[in-house]
């Protein structure tokens, strides 16, 4: 595959930001804004249940994530939660999700809407159809302060309704990238089929300097062919060969839980959260060939 240079990339999405829905790139047709997420996680933030009142912390309980550059999230409790976790706040470099070592799986899904039900779940700006919707994607920028501690910190796309734990592998179709104790692993299943992971061989480290973040993405063709990315480029060893059904509904989800019982917080936090139709980025030559994404 082509990589151009990401913060090319990322100007161009700026750019389509600030000129609208209808400005139109140059190109023949104007690009589809309508789905555009773009957050730096900045400060001040509000955590409600979304009527005013404080976000609950008991599992399964969604609470509604307002940022300081004026983007909405759900955050939805998943795992063995306790009254005092996860915690959501400020961090110098974004937003830092806090989690209760004392319970196993305990843990934090982030979504636009997911979270909810009925047809708020189809309606989303995460959600996607396969083969009716154009090319999509997901990037989240991200740091761990100790990747020991984490079983689950997944991006990526799944499908079906909010499964009661909130664990990305409950679901009947998903393709996500996950790093386990540092490992950067591509996780999918179809169907509700056997699920397959394939180790990158690239790993996350603890952070320790600026150096130590990283941008994990992933993007689907308007055929359901699924593209996964590390910092811009295509795996050490990568998968090429999944792909979503015509006709399913994806949903962009972040999700990050516990190693179990025991583990410490792993300290996971969130810089930037990028998702929309790849189409709307303005220029951008980073394509599977095989997949057109």
């Amino acid at each position: 595959m082509a990589v151009t240079n990401f913060g090319a990339v990322k100007a161009g999405l700026l750019a389509s930001l600030r000129a609208g829905s209808g400005e139109s790139r140059g190109t023949t047709q104007a690009p589809d804004n309508s789905k555009n997420v773009f957050s730096y996680f900045r400060p001040p933030f509000e955590f409600t249940d979304g009527i005013g009142g404080a976000a609950a912390a008991t599992t399964g309980a969604v609470g509604v994530l307002l940022t300081g550059d004026g983007q909405a999230f759900t955050a939805t409790v998943i795992g063995d939660a306790s009254a005092s976790a996860p915690y959501i706040s400020a961090h110098a470099r974004g937003l830092v999700i806090a989690l209760d070592a004392s319970d196993t799986n305990d843990g934090c899904t982030i979504d636009l809407g997911y979270g909810l039900s009925g047809a708020e779940i189809a309606n989303a700006r995460g959600a996607y159809v396969v083969g009716t919707d154009d090319a999509f994607y997901l990037r989240v920028r991200l740091d761990i302060g100790d990747v020991s501690d984490t079983a689950r910190c997944v991006v990526g796309f799944v499908k079906g309704g909010f499964v009661d734990t909130g664990l990305h592998t409950a679901y009947t179709d998903y393709a996500v990238l996950n790093v386990n104790a540092g490992d950067i692993i591509i996780e999918t299943r179809l169907n509700s089929g056997t699920a397959s992971t394939t180790d990158t061989t690239q790993n996350v480290a603890d952070y320790a300097t600026t150096g130590d973040v990283y941008d994990l993405e992933v993007r689907v063709s308007s055929s359901g062919i699924v593209n996964f990315l590390i910092n811009g480029a295509e795996p050490t060893v990568d998968v090429t060969s999944f792909t979503f059904d015509s006709g399913d509904t994806v949903n962009a989800i972040f999700s990050v839980a516990l190693a179990g019982a025991g583990a410490g917080d792993p300290t996971v936090v969130l810089h930037e959260w990028e998702s929309g139709f790849i189409s709307s980025r303005g220029l951008d030559t980073i394509f599977d060939t095989s997949s057109g994404v």
